[in-house]
């Protein structure tokens, strides 16, 4: 698990002032970002660098009630699943009062770069992704 501490930005509103709700997904997608750098697999080196690709299957999101401009939240993402050649990660969006306000996912493929074909997750990336599920 890992948490991000979070407050609504007016980029990220609708004109009703509410976080519009095809952000969820790009905020999901900048915590996943910071959390492969974190784990030690960036993307940037993954692209530049490394034999695989991970590619987004699936994304999908469920929105419980709003989030206002102004307002902090947390952002949990947690490593859900662990599959042979995927991984699927939970995103909790969590207001300041401790209810849960939104939770999105993403499935995460493993392909070889050269083949285009799925691949078997890395033992390195799956160890650390275990370690936050």
């Amino acid at each position: 698990m890992m948490k991000f501490d979070r407050k609504v930005m007016l980029p990220d509103t609708d004109a009703a002032g509410i976080l519009f709700f095809g952000n969820y997904l790009k905020l999901a997608h900048d915590a996943y970002e910071t959390f492969m750098d974190a784990i030690g697999f960036s993307l940037a080196w993954i692209i530049d660098e490394a034999e695989f690709m991970v590619l987004i299957a699936h994304a999908e999101a469920d929105y419980l009630s709003s989030l206002r401009l102004g307002a902090d939240y947390a952002l949990v993402l947690t490593v859900e699943k662990l599959g042979q050649t995927s991984f699927t990660i939970k995103y909790d969006y969590v207001a300041e009062g401790g209810d849960k306000v939104a939770t999105a996912r993403s499935v995460h493929v493993i392909v070889n770069k050269k083949s285009g074909k799925p691949t078997r997750l890395p033992e390195a990336l799956k160890e650390r992704l275990s370690q936050h599920s």
